[in-house]
C-alpha cells in the first residue's frame, strides 16, 4: 500500500499496521482482535462507525480528541447523517458501502478547504472491519486535520465540496 500513496503522511501508516495485525488470515481485520495499543500515537485522529440497518445509517461509535474538536463536540453516538447532513451522508455511505462489500480500503487527502471551513487540509484511510459474528459491518478511519487556527470550530459547513479524487485498494491485492 505505501507504493501506491507514497506522498500520505507517515501516520496513515501506523494506522493501516495496527489494522494489518488484526487482520490475520483474515480478508478483513476483526474489530475485538484490533489492539488500540498498537496505534496509541493515532488515537485522536481514529474514529469507528458502524452500520445500523435497523436504522439504515452509520452510527459513530468511537471518535478521538481531534475528530470531536474538529465537530466542535462529541460525535459519539450520533448518526453519521446528524454529523456531515444528508447530502454527504449518501456519499459517505456508498463509498463506506463498497469498502465493506468489496472489500477495500479507501485513501483520499483534500486541500484549500474554501471558507468559511475551519479546516485548511485533510488526510483520510478507511478501512473495513468485522464484527464477532464475521460481519463487515463497521468501517475504521483516521482524519488528519491541519485546521486553520484563525478559526473555531463550531460545526462544519456541509456545503464544503466532498473530495472527488478518493483511491480504492482492493484487500485482494495487498
Amino acid at each position: 500500500m505505501r507504493a501506491r500513496i507514497p506522498q500520505a503522511d507517515p501516520r496513515i501508516f501506523e494506522l493501516f499496521d495496527g489494522w494489518l495485525a488484526a487482520r490475520g488470515d483474515h480478508p478483513v481485520a476483526d474489530r475485538a482482535a484490533f489492539d488500540p495499543v498498537t496505534i496509541s500515537r493515532m488515537l485522536a485522529f481514529v474514529w469507528i462507525y458502524r452500520m445500523a440497518p435497523d436504522r439504515s445509517d452509520y452510527i459513530c461509535e468511537l471518535a478521538g480528541e481531534e475528530v470531536n474538536a474538529v465537530w466542535g463536540n462529541s460525535i459519539k453516538g450520533r448518526t453519521l447523517t446528524e454529523i456531515v447532513g444528508p447530502e454527504h451522508r449518501a456519499t459517505l455511505a456508498d463509498r463506506w458501502a463498497r469498502a465493506r462489500s468489496e472489500p477495500a480500503i479507501l485513501y483520499s487527502a483534500t486541500e484549500n478547504l474554501p471558507d468559511p471551513h475551519f479546516v485548511h487540509r485533510v488526510e483520510r484511510l478507511v478501512l473495513p472491519m468485522r464484527s464477532r459474528d464475521g460481519e463487515v459491518d463497521s468501517v475504521l478511519g483516521t482524519s488528519l486535520y491541519d485546521r486553520r487556527t484563525d478559526r473555531i470550530a463550531s460545526g462544519v459547513d456541509t456545503s464544503v465540496a466532498m473530495p472527488a479524487a478518493v483511491l480504492r485498494i482492493p484487500v485482494a491485492e495487498l
